[in-house]
């Protein structure tokens, strides 16, 4: 979860979601044994139209038998727009699973989120919404305050350009990219960003992940096993930055939280903020330069 308007510490930062095709109960252990944080069994666009009803049942046979230890291990419904989607969550209910969370796709109304957070009542599964369409993100900020069971917010960026009838690129999935990061940090709850789809071209990926970190992206997501440390690595604090922060928090509980100076630098609780979730990331280790 990213840190809310009033200022509270990182809780259990996210920093990638690996998706993994349902139609592919193969590649499941090998998603997750790449380490990601979380990572997405897929039944929406990974998954062609004749073998939905298969995935769907490989993914529910895997959740009941996953041990604890894996990662954050969850599903990416169809939309609940259509007939598929409420077909996903219906037998989602029946099975009686609950996984660690449930990704809707395309949403564009806060009544999605209800309809799903009705479902899943009496389980701690919580929800990601994907923001694919204009609608979905003129309406956003409403669609991320819909339930406490929302833990992020996802850009969709290639569905989206289609709809808003434009090209894919860092320009044109700027605005949108900043709008959504704005309006997740508001409602106190994560922001992943689209996948980086060559899935060869590291340097490129670990440049577009520090931009996306820039301006406020709590997560990326990943295509492919070779993405996921590079992106959670990006994450992390250096040792020097993992250092300091520790020092900027000891010296404002040492001074009872009144602005201080450190190193020549003053320090006051924004720079706390940023060292809490500095030490909150740290908490996988430091960065790897």
């Amino acid at each position: 979860m990213s840190t809310p308007s009033n200022g509270s510490a990182v809780v259990n930062p996210r920093r990638c979601l690996m998706f993994v095709p349902g139609s592919r109960p193969e590649r499941y252990a090998k998603a997750i044994a790449t380490g990601a944080d979380q990572v997405c069994i897929d039944l929406e666009d990974a998954v062609a139209p004749a073998d939905k009803d298969s995935a769907r049942a490989s993914v529910f046979a895997f959740l009941s038998d996953a041990p604890e230890s894996y990662s954050e291990i969850g599903l990416r419904l169809n939309p609940l727009s259509t007939d598929l989607g409420r077909k996903d969550l219906a037998e989602l209910k029946a099975s009686g699973l609950a996984p660690a969370f449930v990704m809707l796709p395309k949403v564009e109304t806060v009544q999605e989120l209800l309809d799903a957070d009705a479902v899943l009542a009496g389980t701690d599964t919580g929800l990601i919404a994907q923001i694919e369409t204009p609608l979905g993100l003129l309406d956003a900020r409403e669609i991320a305050r819909a339930t406490p069971r929302l833990q992020a917010l996802m850009f969709g960026g290639f569905d989206f350009i289609v709809a808003l009838r434009g090209r894919a690129s860092w320009e044109s999935f700027f605005h949108p990219r900043v709008q959504l990061a704005v309006i997740a940090a508001d409602a106190g709850i994560g922001c992943i960003d689209v996948p980086f789809l060559d899935i060869k071209d590291e340097p490129s990926l670990v440049e577009e992940t520090d931009r996306v970190i820039a301006l406020g992206f709590t997560a990326k997501a990943a295509i492919h096993p070779a993405q996921v440390d590079p992106i959670q690595q990006r994450y992390l604090p250096t040792a020097d930055e993992l250092e300091r922060a520790k020092r900027v928090v000891a010296a404002l509980q040492a001074n009872r939280g009144e602005a201080i100076q450190l190193d020549g630098k003053l320090v006051d609780r924004p720079i706390e903020i940023a060292a809490e979730r500095a030490i909150a990331l740290g908490a996988h280790g430091a960065r790897k330069d």
